[in-house]
């Protein structure tokens, strides 16, 4: 009976033994279905791992890289030719504020260069080289390119690399502001120029009206105007007080930190290094024109962009080299002229009278062309765009006298005689 039962277990462990295998070998090779509680698939990575190792080309996962951000550069003057509302002129502006829209760069970084004068006291400098602050012009030019900046989500910035007299007010209207290592923040009392009157009451009035105008340049860059009124005003103080990060600026010496303690012959100014501790400028970057970016971009964190070719700083080259040479070709053209018309006499009368009239319609040419050229020739000669105009339509009255009369031209002209416009001799040295 033993050996029955014995047998009996041996011959049903075989069976089960059987079916196992037999269940292993029909297992289905598709996936079962999710809602299967034995649809999990295995712990063990796939197969294909191996094969990577084989093709790494083919199963390679692909990292995607940071894209490089664009650097849209526009000079506001360049050294030796900074001259605000000259050289700085929304003519070119208008070109930048153009190819910006065009082109949409990341960032728009504006690098000032303009210092009217070489001594912060305005002793031993040429006067004609100061800039010439034509408010409504400049207050457009720096709302039209804020607008575009803004549209094509462009982030603006400012360096300073220099900024003595009224260009200081472009550097203050920007609120994301750096300065170069050697650049100057000052000279705003050059408003004095432009307010001085004898009358105390009317004075007072003219200088509040001007602050005001001025102040609101750092009004739109985020700047307290009191500082912008210390900078103006000889009379005014500034000093700053630390609020855990943030700063109180105060018109009076009561600060922490005195800027201007002083109510007698002078304004507030400021270093790279005073403007930094302050909270003015965001960072001091390199003055070499070949690391200034490169200096400025690592500051703000950015290791991969693209300095965009062919931008501002080829536009604003070409703008201030061509109304130079025109105010050059302008004072060239004043000797020539005033010769023709001297020797409009006689039977060369009309000769003479043509070539003259010839050369001032190059230069009401060149004006229209350049505005900086007319106000330049305003400002230092006393010749104005509507008095070329006057002097072409008298020549020409003259040269329609000569091909009407039948008679011999008369003779006189001459110097004398021929008039002409009241340039003085000098203009040849507006350079």
């Amino acid at each position: 009976m033993n050996r029955t039962m014995f047998l009996f277990a041996i011959a049903v462990v075989s069976i089960s033994l059987f079916d196992m295998d037999a269940s292993a070998q029909s297992k289905p090779a598709t996936t079962p279905p999710a809602s299967s509680k034995t649809a999990k698939p295995p712990a063990k990575a796939a197969p294909k791992v191996a094969a990577s190792k084989k093709a790494p080309a083919e199963v390679a996962p692909v990292i995607p890289t940071e894209k490089g951000k664009t650097v849209y550069v526009v000079p506001m003057g360049l050294k030796d030719k900074g001259q605000f509302g000259l050289d700085i002129h929304p003519q070119v502006y208008e070109q930048i504020t153009k190819d910006i829209a065009e082109k949409r760069p990341d960032f728009v970084v504006f690098v000032l260069n303009s210092a009217d004068i070489d001594s912060v006291r305005y002793l031993g400098d040429d006067p004609r080289k100061f800039g010439i602050f034509d408010d409504d012009g400049i207050r457009k030019m720096s709302r039209n390119l804020k607008e575009v900046i803004a549209k094509v989500g462009a982030e603006p910035i400012m360096i300073v690399r220099d900024a003595v007299g009224y260009s200081a007010l472009l550097g203050l209207s920007w609120p994301n502001m750096y300065m170069t290592e050697s650049a100057r923040l000052m000279g705003l009392e050059r408003i004095q120029e432009r307010t001085k009157v004898s009358d105390p009451e009317v004075y007072a009035k003219f200088r509040e009206a001007f602050v005001g105008i001025c102040n609101g340049f750092l009004i739109s860059g985020g700047y307290d105007p009191a500082i912008g009124m210390a900078m103006m005003r000889e009379d005014k103080m500034l000093s700053a007080s630390f609020k855990g990060r943030e700063i109180v600026w105060s018109d009076n010496a009561k600060g922490t930190w005195v800027v201007d303690g002083s109510t007698e012959s002078i304004t507030a100014h400021f270093t790279p290094e005073m403007a930094e501790e302050l909270g003015l400028s965001d960072g001091t970057v390199s003055d070499d024109d070949a690391t200034m970016i490169e200096d400025l971009m690592y500051l703000k964190g950015i290791r991969n962009f693209e300095r965009m070719p062919q931008g501002g700083e080829v536009l604003v080259r070409e703008y201030i080299d061509g109304w130079r040479k025109g105010l050059a070709d302008c004072a060239k053209s004043y000797p020539q002229y005033q010769e023709a018309l001297g020797d409009a006499q006689g039977k060369d009368e009309k000769k003479n009278l043509t070539k003259a009239k010839g050369i001032l319609e190059k230069v009401l040419s060149i004006i229209k062309k350049y505005p900086a050229v007319a106000i330049k020739l305003n400002q230092e000669f006393g010749v104005s765009k509507l008095e070329v105009e006057t002097e072409l339509l008298r020549l020409q009255e003259r040269i329609r006298g000569l091909n009407k009369s039948t008679a011999p031209p008369p003779s006189g002209g001459g110097k004398g005689g021929g008039g002409g416009l009241g340039l003085g001799s000098d203009i040849s040295n507006s350079q």
